[in-house]
């Protein structure tokens, strides 16, 4: 098995000027392998096989092994438990740039050693996959001494370290200079491997399939203490392996786009940093940037893939910005720019995994409807996400989609107070109630049949009782208007 895992930053000198004290070379992404290199981090070097021509500055890349070491004898370390575990065979460390934006990629190849148990498998999966991705690391910010930490936790560190040695010494610099984002794994194995040996999540979703390459995309979110992990899962055959590693490629550079994007709407938007707004040079070239990543991260597909429905799982709630936006000082085009992606980003949905003890616990997302915190299994958690998926796809009028958005929130909080068989029950009445809702002839008796099981419900949790009673009847009330 194949894991990268790559720490997104992104660098806001391009826009700021030189009083920033950037260094001059390597100047990224036209740096020279014969003669750059990183400070305390490694030279320049030609990627072996070669980048791809849709990309800026992935031919190239700097050697990282000085920015982040490994623990000493790193092939003997057995990572998980003493039945089943994983043991490094090959690691590499590598630090790319295209001017804008950076990533440092971790590559990891382990052979997975064992079988988890039968009554815990997916503990014992997810707790193999956080050993691996909390393997401690040692790494230096702007102090000379080595701090150590998790590997998937080290990114704030590594951004420390890359702001201090790309600028000039005795320039005062500033952390969100250079920054880093949330983090993106990349598993990537063999069918061959047993399916009940591999250390893969829990409820993974199935985003994309090319069987004439013999790849299926998978996509989960993994929550790693307080650190959220975007994964991808790459299931593959023995042969095409340049499409995967295309695949795999694409999906890192992606997400290393989107995290940038984020960062900078952040910054345009909410914290007056940049003070771009009166500054024309600044404006045309935060516009000119927008256009760019906007244009990268929007079209449905790109190099051969499908990348509409990676946009669609890699797409979550990102607390970068409101609609609020005071638009009066702000270039029209600009705007509308920003405004567009913040509406994108409000309809992401997600699940996480997460371990918590001995218990692998699921939390969805539905933009503003977050199911977690309550004992909601990933039965019942599939059907919330249907249920809101259904009125998101509808045709149905704004109104009556804002109601049963809010009916939908109000019985999720109702489900969260249910023993689970009876939260089942009622989520299903939910299914159907938000499914009949929404069709193109809503048939009386059977939605009313659905809300009144719902109601029912709802009188033995006398806190919710009103609440849901109120939501469900608005429903019904534009139902019958």
């Amino acid at each position: 098995m194949f894991l990268t895992l790559q720490h997104p930053f992104t660098d806001l000198r391009w826009l700021l000027g030189p009083e920033t004290g950037r260094l001059e070379r390597p100047f990224w992404p036209l740096a020279n392998p014969r003669s750059d290199f990183v400070r305390s981090s490694g030279r320049v070097t030609h990627r072996n096989r070669g980048g791809l021509r849709e990309w800026a500055g992935e031919q190239v890349f700097s050697d990282a092994s000085r920015a982040l070491l490994f623990p000493d004898h790193l092939r003997d370390l057995s990572l998980g438990g003493a039945r089943y575990y994983a043991k490094i065979h090959h690691a590499l460390r590598r630090y790319y740039s295209n001017g804008q934006f950076a990533r440092l990629e971790v590559g990891l190849r382990f052979n997975v050693w064992g079988y988890p148990s039968e009554a815990n498998a997916d503990v014992d999966k997810v707790s193999l996959l956080h050993s691996i991705l909390e393997l401690p690391i040692r790494a230096c910010g702007k102090a000379p001494t080595a701090k150590t930490l998790g590997l998937v936790h080290a990114g704030d560190l590594l951004a420390e370290h890359f702001l201090f040695a790309s600028t000039t010494r005795g320039v005062e610099t500033q952390p969100w200079w250079f920054s880093a984002g949330s983090p993106a794994i990349v598993l990537d194995y063999c069918r061959g491997w047993g399916l009940q040996q591999l250390p893969l999540p829990p409820h993974t979703r199935e985003v994309l399939d090319l069987p004439n390459v013999g790849i299926r995309l998978s996509h989960a979110w993994l929550k790693i203490k307080h650190q959220l992990c975007s994964t991808w899962i790459i299931s593959r055959g023995r042969e095409h392996g340049d499409e995967v590693r295309k695949l795999r490629m694409h999906l890192t550079r992606l997400h290393t786009e989107r995290e940038c994007l984020n960062t900078v709407l952040f910054q345009a938007k909410d914290t007056g940093k940049l003070e771009w707004v009166g500054n024309v040079e600044r404006t045309e070239a935060l516009q000119r940037y927008l256009n760019d990543a906007l244009r990268v991260t929007e079209r449905s597909e790109r190099f051969g893939f499908d990348q509409s429905a990676m946009i669609d799982v890699a797409q979550r709630a990102h607390e970068i910005a409101s609609e609020d936006l005071s638009l009066h000082e702000v270039r029209r085009q600009v705007a509308e720019k920003i405004v567009s992606h913040l509406r994108r980003e409000q309809k992401a949905h997600t699940q996480i995994i997460a371990l918590e003890g001995s218990k692998v616990t699921t939390t969805i997302f539905n933009g503003p409807v977050n199911t977690g915190g309550g004992d909601i299994n990933v039965i019942t958690a599939e059907t919330i996400n249907n249920s809101f998926n259904k009125v998101q796809a509808s045709q149905a009028s704004s109104d009556l989609k804002e109601a049963l958005k809010e009916a939908i929130t109000q019985v999720v909080e109702l489900a969260k107070k249910l023993p689970q068989e009876q939260a089942q029950t009622v989520l299903k009445d939910l299914d159907a109630f938000t499914g009949e809702a929404t069709s193109a002839k809503p048939r009386k008796a059977w939605y009313e049949l659905s809300a009144k099981g719902i109601l029912d419900a709802a009188k033995t949790v006398a806190a919710l009782a009103g609440p849901v009673t109120t939501a469900v009847t608005a429903v019904l009330a534009l139902l019958a208007g």
